[in-house]
């Protein structure tokens, strides 16, 4: 996809050497944004016009787009495009996470959780911060780290994704601020391999 600069290959693959000397999913989230972010610098090379929409078949849904993934799941890259005014409810990832602005801009809110955990299906969480994602922003976050996005813009929001573990094979929750729930999270879609644009509209 990008045969000059820094490609997706090279991300991968200093991904990886960073797996090996990283202790925990902490210490990832602390040293991932470094190749993530000179990854993102370079979407002039590999981000196509047909990432920037919404899901191909399902035009109200956030197109998600996948760069990268190991056979394991681990290393998971996705372009995700959000239309003005899609939101996300707050959630944690279970993974280590980074997300870098490519266009447009959205906000990303924190929340903080408040009970102990110990009550099934119970969970209290707080707004505890945001910050405007947009191009050259980013976001790192542990395994435990909480928190939405919200496209409050009037265009289209992409960025760029990047999971320890593709998060539809990890036990990550989505919390309700007013009903005090937690419960399971997927990310509500199959997502498309950017491989080709014949690949990303079938």
């Amino acid at each position: 996809m990008c045969e000059t600069g820094y490609s997706i290959e090279q991300l991968a693959a200093d991904l990886r050497k960073l797996r090996e000397k990283c202790v925990d999913d902490d210490a990832m989230a602390a040293e991932a944004p470094e190749p993530v972010r000179r990854f993102a610098t370079m979407s002039h090379a590999w981000l196509r016009p047909w990432m920037c929409e919404p899901h191909p078949t399902d035009p109200s849904s956030a197109g998600l787009y996948r760069l990268h993934e190991e056979p394991d799941h681990s290393l998971a890259v996705f372009v995700v495009t959000w239309l003005p005014g899609d939101e996300t409810p707050p959630h944690d990832h279970a993974t280590w996470a980074v997300v870098a602005g490519l266009e447009g801009s959205e906000t990303n809110h924190w929340w903080r959780r408040l009970d102990d955990g110990r009550t099934p299906g119970h969970a209290e969480v707080r707004r505890a911060g945001s910050r405007r994602i947009e191009p050259g922003t980013l976001v790192a976050m542990g395994p435990d780290g909480i928190h939405s996005v919200h496209n409050d813009s009037n265009a289209k929001s992409v960025t760029l994704h990047v999971y320890g573990m593709n998060v539809d094979y990890t036990d990550r929750h989505r919390f309700d601020p007013a009903r005090h729930t937690i419960a399971p999270y997927r990310f509500g879609g199959t997502s498309r391999a950017a491989t080709s644009r014949e690949e990303a509209s079938t």
